[in-house]
């Protein structure tokens, strides 16, 4: 489909419309036409006379496009709308300083040119014109999973992938894409970094034992070492964004995209906590055939401190929730089933343990 074609604007507008609905009427407790009854990214406003719908699935019919409620994001609205001519991902996204949508506008536009098989194609950025940011892409056809990659084969597949991205260098010829939302290149960045997430909250509001794990990473010795080489980097290496298909791995959501340190990329996909359930021997896969391929000398070192640093910064990514889910702080567009808010406090209690246990072995190196 032609990029930010009249169709493509008459159904984003439809839609920023449908969600404008949709949260007019949630503090109402009302359901909104035939559609499902609230849930994470699924969607429940009907223009009278316009869409058909299933109330099992989500799915509905407007004029000739099939739309789908594209659940599993915590931070925008994901809808895949078909046409006899078109199959397109409309997201919309919370507006913050990051400028999601038109991070990854940038980011698919700078592949589109040097890597159009890594990423979908950019189709419409809109900005402005709608309560929450827009950007539409092609439809990116493949498997998605939330299971650990099954075999070297798929270990490997998942390390090309990453290689291609980070083999794109920083380019002057590309100012529209900045650093990686969380950009850290050495120890001391890492450092800034929990800083910041440790001052989201009071002292009193942590969990108990947060506050002293702070000051020992602050007061532990971490090595130095000459700023790596920026490369272009996903920015977000949760497994559900990689597309899996028979001859290389593919990516969606790009919004935290930019130049970075691979090394850091790394280490992230290995304590994300979308795999921190993972068997260790089987992540470290990743680490093997990514250090085997690279020509960096001091790669494995610093995913090795990178990765130490990062429990540190998940224990409070996640600490934060709780306290500002219950205060009104968090703006998402979804909301928090209490359950699921448990989920995290657990969580964070297991990052926790896993810090302190990573920085004690630290400690005890000769």
């Amino acid at each position: 489909m032609k990029q930010d074609s009249p169709e493509l604007r008459e159904l984003v507008s439809y839609l920023a419309q449908t969600l404008q609905a949709e949260q007019s009427q949630a503090g109402s407790g009302r359901q909104v036409g035939n559609l499902p009854a609230p849930q994470a990214s699924a969607i429940q406003s009907e223009p009278p006379g316009q869409v058909t719908s299933s109330a099992s699935t989500g799915n509905w019919q407007w004029q000739e496009w099939s739309i789908v409620p594209v659940t599993g994001g915590m931070n925008n609205r994901l809808f895949r709308a078909t046409a006899p001519a078109a199959d397109v991902a409309i997201k919309f996204t919370m507006r913050d300083a990051r400028d999601r949508a038109g991070r990854e506008w940038a980011a698919l536009k700078f592949l589109a040119e040097h890597a159009p098989d890594l990423a979908p194609h950019p189709l419409l950025l809109d900005r402005d014109s709608y309560a929450h940011q827009v950007i539409v892409q092609s439809w990116l056809a493949g498997d998605v999973s939330a299971s650990l990659p099954a075999n070297d084969p798929a270990w490997h597949a998942l390390c090309q992938h990453l290689l291609k991205i980070h083999s794109l260098p920083a380019s002057p010829d590309h100012p529209a894409i900045r650093s990686v939302v969380l950009c850290v290149t050495s120890p001391a960045d890492a450092l800034q970094a929990i800083r910041s997430q440790h001052s989201r909250l009071s002292p009193e509001e942590w969990a108990p034992g947060v506050n002293d794990l702070v000051s020992q990473t602050h007061s532990a010795p971490w090595p130095h070492w000459r700023q790596p080489p920026l490369r272009f980097c996903r920015g977000d290496p949760n497994i559900r964004n990689f597309i899996r298909r028979p001859n290389a791995w593919a990516s969606v959501d790009w919004e935290y995209s930019g130049w970075g340190d691979p090394a850091f990329e790394i280490a992230d996909f290995l304590v994300h906590a979308a795999h921190i359930e993972w068997p260790r021997q089987q992540t470290r896969r990743l680490v093997d055939f990514y250090s085997a391929s690279s020509s960096d000398p001091t790669i494995k070192q610093r995913i090795a401190v990178y990765e130490t640093l990062m429990l540190v910064w998940w224990t409070l990514r996640l600490g934060r929730i709780l306290p500002e889910a219950r205060s009104g702080r968090d703006k998402r567009l979804v909301t928090f089933s209490q359950s699921w808010l448990e989920e995290r406090r657990s969580l964070q209690m297991h990052y926790q343990q896993l810090a302190e246990a990573a920085l004690f072995s630290r400690s005890a190196l000769p």
